[in-house]
């Protein structure tokens, strides 16, 4: 056979070369294809996926807050009711999980701020047999530049004090422990914790108990009225704490004291005469208390007309009977809004005058 002829040859090499080149053309479509499929995957894990385990995450990171807020309510009732143990630690957690590499722990901010009423609560000097609300003693005294509503505090007015001593007030600037949840995918929102409630904040102005106070109105079928309640402080040194994790936030008992009332003892006819019992709190927080007490109150067995509850609204001197707006319950202003409850006709009152210190550090920072 002889030697292809240079035509041949050319033709040849020019048949390799587009063949190689159709391969190319398919290697680079493959690859696209791949690539496409892999965005498409990625941008449905993205889009879809991703949202509903972050969701996931901040709700688990929701309810661990919740309960983290319920377990030290818990201690500190039976911190002050029982007088110990001296310190109990609670563990809040402090961040949500996450998405590896994709999303960030959403970062809770525990904080407490001990209230002050930097001027001091106004005096009273009670008249026996007047009606407790009567009396203007038990609020704060409010600054010119701040008006009224000034502080968060507590305050239990009793017409006639223990052992038929007269009227008989006991007021305190409560502090208030509380958890920003700023979370992206699940609801954001705010625990706070002020004389023994637990209030669930969430952005627009709404609120409602998480866990409600020991406040306790009863009327028994015999027509007689027990109440009973507390008064709360929560004191120390101011402080956020920010980070992953946990951290043990520490409730130090310091006093408790009951304090009782079955109202003046008459030795005429050997009975006790009923009195009125006044509960007022100065709050941020107006819509959960206001909901809370007008519940306890119909749940009570209580004629309307042995009770009433006036609330005085924040920048105003201005009472009202009817229930805070959406706007006050947003309060940007951040100032208090001021409900008073009183409950004529009472047989039996009883409530604890308690003082816990809130910290980060056992035995007080």
């Amino acid at each position: 056979m002889g030697e292809p002829s240079r035509n041949a040859r050319r033709r040849y090499r020019r048949a390799r070369r587009r063949l190689r080149s159709q391969r190319g053309v398919v290697a680079v479509i493959g690859t696209l294809l791949a690539l496409l499929v892999f965005f498409t995957l990625f941008g449905v894990f993205v889009t879809q996926y991703l949202p509903l385990w972050m969701t996931e995450n901040e709700s688990a990171f929701t309810a661990q807050a919740d309960l983290a807020f319920a377990q030290f309510k818990s201690a500190v009732d039976s911190q002050y009711q029982l007088g110990g143990p001296q310190s109990i630690g609670v563990p809040f957690q402090l961040s949500s999980g996450s998405v590896p590499l994709l999303a960030q722990p959403t970062e809770g901010i525990l904080e407490f701020l001990p209230s002050g009423c930097a001027n001091g609560f106004n005096t009273t000097t009670g008249i026996r047999g007047q009606p407790a609300y009567a009396v203007s003693g038990g609020k704060p005294v409010y600054s010119p530049n701040t008006g009224p509503a000034a502080c968060e505090f507590v305050n239990i007015t009793l017409q006639e004090g223990p052992g038929g001593s007269g009227f008989f007030s006991q007021r305190i600037p409560t502090g208030v422990l509380q958890m920003l949840l700023p979370n992206r995918y699940y609801t954001p929102e705010t625990y706070f914790f002020e004389d023994d409630a637990v209030i669930d904040w969430q952005p627009g102005g709404y609120e409602a108990m998480a866990v409600n106070p020991p406040l306790n109105v009863s009327h028994n079928a015999a027509g007689n009225t027990t109440i009973s309640s507390t008064l709360l402080q929560l004191y120390g040194n101011a402080s956020s704490i920010v980070g992953l994790g946990s951290q043990d936030l520490y409730s130090t008992y310091r006093y408790s004291q009951p304090v009782a009332s079955n109202g003046l003892y008459v030795a005429a006819n050997k009975s006790y005469l009923p009195f009125t019992f006044t509960f007022e709190i100065g709050t941020q927080y107006p819509c959960a208390w206001w909901s809370f007490l007008t519940q306890t109150m119909q749940f009570s067995g209580l004629a309307s007309a042995d009770w009433s509850l006036k609330q005085l609204a924040p920048g105003t001197n201005l009472t009202s009977t009817t229930a805070p707006s959406l706007a006050v319950c947003s309060n940007p202003a951040g100032l208090t809004s001021i409900l008073t409850l009183n409950v004529a006709n009472v047989n039996y009152a009883q409530y604890y005058y308690a003082g816990v210190e809130v910290s980060a550090s056992l035995g007080g920072a």
